[in-house]
């Protein structure tokens, strides 16, 4: 890659932003905040891209996360594709986790990716070290393969979690952005939905 590309993380709890030039990384923002990715995203898009040219492709994280703060990210990043006219495109947050597993240990094989799901179950994948990964499913803690390297911050909810092999429990993070594959960063920018959201229109 010759261009710049700015990348965008908010399904998780934690507001995360990569711009890079090139393969190298030159700004990062990276915390978690829990909640008010609305009110934060801009600013700190604004405080990033201080002094830097626009971006030639937007990447977003598309999840499966939270519900609010994927189509935050997904809505901001297709407005600043629209206002700078450059592509926009999707990638996975639970891909992010597990290249930055694989960035920690070298030599690592296989990485399971935990995500919090809410409502006390898991968002669980497999991958291999190319990154190519199972499709990502729901379940219960306990259901959890045992005797397998995990990351991701659903790791941190397992109540045997002393007694596994956790590589990191952190947030996806848009600094791993580039470590993944190209066909995984080239996804279509629409949200990736494990399960239906808990709030239902009425009939």
């Amino acid at each position: 890659m010759t261009g710049r590309t700015l990348v965008i993380s908010t399904a998780s709890p934690a507001l995360s932003l990569a711009l890079f030039h090139g393969d190298r990384l030159v700004a990062h923002d990276h915390r978690v905040i829990g909640r008010g990715h609305a009110e934060a995203l801009m600013p700190a898009v604004a405080t990033l891209m201080a002094g830097q040219t626009p971006p030639e492709v937007v990447l977003v994280d598309i999840g499966p996360g939270s519900f609010t703060g994927i189509r935050i990210g997904i809505a901001a990043a297709r407005a600043l594709g629209l206002a700078w006219g450059v592509p926009v495109h999707g990638l996975s947050g639970a891909a992010l986790a597990a290249a930055q597993a694989f960035a920690l240990r070298p030599g690592l094989e296989r990485v399971g990716v935990l995500l919090d799901a809410g409502r006390g179950q898991l968002l669980f994948a497999d991958y291999a070290g190319d990154l190519t990964g199972s499709a990502i499913a729901t379940i219960a803690p306990d259901a959890v393969p045992p005797g397998m390297a995990l990351a991701g911050a659903g790791a941190a909810l397992l109540s045997d979690g002393h007694g596994r092999d956790i590589v990191h429990a952190g947030q996806p993070d848009a600094a791993l952005a580039l470590a993944l594959p190209t066909v995984l960063r080239v996804l279509p920018p629409a949200a990736h939905y494990v399960r239906p959201p808990d709030a239902i229109l009425p009939l």
